[in-house]
């Protein structure tokens, strides 16, 4: 699957934060990793007037940054997507109950025998939110554009090195040939968003501005507004194809202070916020609170970590990066800044996935046993007292993203911890965006981020050798056993013979430490109680069905 980053708060999106977690809004994910910063989906309207009394058919959630871009062929990023899901659909996407495909763009699909032919039949009746309609033509130019030499977009790329070709033999039909089978080619081959060509291919599609702050899809909601540190606004698309949602509007508040958050949320200007731990356990317990809002728990589809760049010293060596993993009290902070509310994590799968290895535990808490691997990597202390090697200090720099959160408050825990040892730890503050350049480009000795993924991942993204230099395998991790792994599992359709494959994987991973894995977060969402069918399933919750429960006259 495709992970994005996410600031902490990579979906591989990338991201970051407290809870880096967010709520699942109504498109299951499909396969790619997303980077993110801490996605908060929650929202302030003006923090005067309920939202409730203003419009009551409006949604509102808050972003504790801007999203980079609203062009899903290239975007990387959790707020990004968390906004795209609303705004395009894909061939298929998964049903969040069963978590099994179906058809979404396509009214069906079938799998030749071989596993190498996939035809996807459209529906006949999707208008883009310009009125024109969705033929062939928009999935060989949307796939096009995401294969093209001159997209920065690597990370989606790597899912699709086995596609032979793409066809369209009628305006309502595509077929894939595939060189070779792949066991979660389906949900790739059906899974990338789809732009409308007639609106993307005139201009230059990597420099037009309406290519990035003015999306077009098909999905039930249209773009209204973005106003950059204000807000993004949606309105629902009258002429969507399925059923309607009951929300009218979504209004995304871009606010940094999460104590003004949820000021606003208790004041009714939020109508859903994704709650940091402490404000779970301590700040909303009130009776009026829970006459007010429903809080929903459930373990997010995301972890954090520290990840090293493996090109450089000190985490050249894997003494020590296992070191640091042994340098960190992971289990005080989770009971302490965390209030509990998460899990410790060991590798590169979710843990209510059937991908992850259970039998492997987090690595102890042992600060004499991470002295005893420093001195084998040739670390020793100096006249004042400085773990040093060849007389150079060891110092190294960890970038975080800007915002303040759990990172500032995990990161001074680290600087006490390892200053007792003689390490000292610089910290580097960025934006989220600036930070994604840097990591981009390989320049940087460590970062604290997240991943946000769907239930099933394939590894490929962020761990094989061929992603060191422009995919998401920024830390530049991996070996021939690895690369086998990775390989093998993707053409091996069993799901519990891939499982044995990538628990391999995992206890690779975990023994090598590219990353000192940390936490899994839960989701604490407080959702205003004028929303009904509020459900939550294996991924999260679904707003597409919320209904909107009519205020009483009083």
């Amino acid at each position: 699957m495709n992970m994005k980053p996410r600031p902490f708060t990579p979906s591989p999106y990338r991201g970051g934060g407290e809870n880096s977690s967010r709520p699942y809004q109504g498109r299951a994910s499909l396969g790619f990793a997303l980077l993110y910063l801490t996605l908060l989906l929650t929202f302030c309207l003006s923090c005067t007037r309920r939202s409730f009394d203003v419009e009551p058919g409006t949604l509102t959630y808050h972003l504790p940054n801007d999203p980079i871009n609203f062009n899903p062929v290239i975007s990387e990023d959790a707020y990004s997507h968390a906004i795209q899901t609303r705004l395009f659909e894909s061939l298929v996407e998964r049903d969040h109950r069963t978590l099994e495909l179906k058809g979404q763009i396509a009214e069906k699909y079938t799998v030749g025998a071989d596993k190498l032919t996939y035809t996807f039949y459209l529906r006949k009746n999707i208008l883009f939110h310009d009125l024109k309609p969705l033929t062939a033509a928009d999935i060989l130019f949307s796939y096009e554009m995401m294969m093209s030499d001159k997209v920065p977009n690597a990370h989606k790329k790597v899912y699709y090195k086995d596609v032979q070709s793409i066809s369209a033999p009628d305006a309502y039909t595509i077929v894939f040939r595939m060189k070779k089978p792949y066991a979660m080619a389906l949900e790739h081959l059906g899974g990338f968003e789809i732009i409308p060509k007639h609106v993307y291919s005139v201009g230059n599609f990597m420099t037009d501005e309406r290519n990035f702050r003015g999306p077009v899809g098909s999905g039930p909601y249209k773009f209204v507004e973005w106003k950059n540190g204000t807000r993004v606004v949606l309105t629902r698309f009258e002429e969507y194809w399925d059923k309607k949602p009951d929300i009218r509007k979504i209004e995304y508040q871009i606010i940094k202070n999460d104590a003004v958050a949820l000021q606003a949320l208790k004041k009714g200007d939020i109508d859903s916020y994704n709650l940091k731990p402490l404000q779970w356990t301590r700040q909303t317990n009130s009776d009026k609170f829970n006459r007010e809002f429903q809080k929903i728990k459930y373990l997010a589809t995301s972890y954090r970590y520290i990840g090293y760049n493996l090109r450089r010293a000190p985490f050249d060596d894997r003494r020590v990066r296992r070191a640091m993993a042994h340098l960190m009290d992971l289990e005080r902070v989770r009971t302490t800044i965390l209030e509990g509310l998460s899990e410790i994590t060991t590798g590169p799968f979710l843990q209510q996935s059937l991908q992850y290895n259970k039998k492997l535990k987090p690595l102890a808490y042992d600060p004499t046993l991470a002295l005893t691997l420093l001195k084998e990597a040739g670390y020793a202390p100096d006249a004042n007292g400085h773990l040093a090697k060849d007389g150079k200090p060891f110092e190294f720099e960890l970038m975080i993203p800007a915002g303040g959160g759990f990172a500032d408050q995990f990161v001074s825990v680290l600087k006490e911890d390892f200053s007792r040892v003689g390490i000292q730890l610089n910290l580097r503050k960025l934006e989220f965006q600036t930070m994604l350049e840097k990591i981009n480009k390989r320049d940087f000795q460590s970062v604290m981020l997240g991943w946000q993924s769907g239930i099933e991942s394939d590894p490929y993204q962020l761990w094989h050798t061929s992603q060191r230099e422009k995919g998401h395998n920024f830390t530049g991790f991996g070996n021939a056993e690895t690369d086998g792994l990775i390989e093998k599992a993707r053409v091996t359709f069993d799901p519990t013979e891939r499982n044995k494959l990538y628990h391999r994987f995992h206890e690779i991973v975990y023994n090598e430490q590219p990353y000192t894995f940390l936490y899994a977060s839960y989701a604490l969402i407080a959702v205003n109680r004028r929303f009904t069918n509020v459900n939550v399933y294996p991924i999260g919750l679904d707003m597409l069905e919320w209904k909107i429960q009519k205020p009483v006259m009083q």
